[in-house]
C-alpha cells in the first residue's frame, strides 16, 4: 500500500473516531429547546456521515489490496 493510501486511511480513521466521540447521548443542559433540537440533528447527521466515511474507508482499503 502506498504512502498516499496510508495517509488517506489514517485521515479517514481519525475523522471517524472524532464523529463517534460526539455521536452518543448527551447530558447537556440546553438554554432553549432549539439548541436541544440542533444538537440532536447534529448527532443524526454525524451518524450518517460516520457510516459514509466507514464505507469510503473500506473502499480505499480494498483498492489498496487489489492494486498491490
Amino acid at each position: 500500500m502506498s504512502t498516499c493510501q496510508q495517509a488517506i486511511i489514517q485521515k479517514l480513521e481519525d475523522r471517524i473516531a472524532i464523529l463517534k466521540e460526539h455521536s452518543g447521548p448527551t447530558q447537556k443542559q440546553y438554554e432553549n429547546p432549539y439548541a436541544e433540537v440542533m444538537d440532536a440533528v447534529s448527532r443524526v447527521v454525524g451518524t450518517a456521515l460516520c457510516k459514509e466515511l466507514e464505507d469510503l474507508l473500506s473502499f480505499v482499503r480494498d483498492c489498496g489490496e487489489k492494486c498491490e
